[in-house]
């Protein structure tokens, strides 16, 4: 099975996810400004990069957990992973496709938006910092839905 946490960006959201999900998080507390960037790929995606898909590793359960910057073409994305997949002989039901930008607040959108399309990294980062602190609960509930595979995550096909 393959966990693709996907958002706009694939900045902020998608890798707290993925790094709850991975155990590189403690879902006790929210994340530290410090925990936060050294996550792998936290404000780190460019937007040459958007569309790749990065694996971070695979979950207790053996399950590759990956995150993807998709802008506004999830739908498409997602049709033409499980496409590949069934291309390749895997079941493309084995994908869970978990939309995080649900949980992207206010100051997310701006802190992203002044890191990373305006280069305002000083001022973006402290504020897409404190806007993941706000939705750290709804990131992990979301990420809780995701590993017990409870409802379906992505957008139909």
């Amino acid at each position: 099975m393959i966990v693709i946490y996907h958002c706009y960006g694939g900045n902020h959201a998608s890798p707290v996810a993925a790094a709850l999900h991975l155990g590189l998080l403690s879902p006790e507390r929210p994340p530290s400004y410090q925990q936060l960037m050294a996550l792998p790929l936290y404000d780190k995606v460019p937007p040459s990069r958007y569309g790749t898909l990065f694996i971070l590793g695979r979950d207790a359960e053996g399950r590759e957990v990956g995150v993807l910057a998709v802008k506004n073409g999830a739908d498409l994305m997602e049709r033409l992973i499980r496409d590949t997949l069934r291309l390749l002989g895997r079941n493309p039901a084995a994908l869970v496709f978990v939309d995080v930008l649900p949980c992207i607040n206010f100051w997310m959108r701006l802190g992203g938006f002044l890191s990373r399309q305006l280069g305002l990294v000083a001022l973006g980062r402290p504020l897409v910092a404190w806007g993941t602190r706000l939705a750290f609960e709804k990131i992990k509930a979301l990420v809780e839905e995701a590993r017990r595979g409870g409802h379906h995550l992505s957008f139909p096909l």
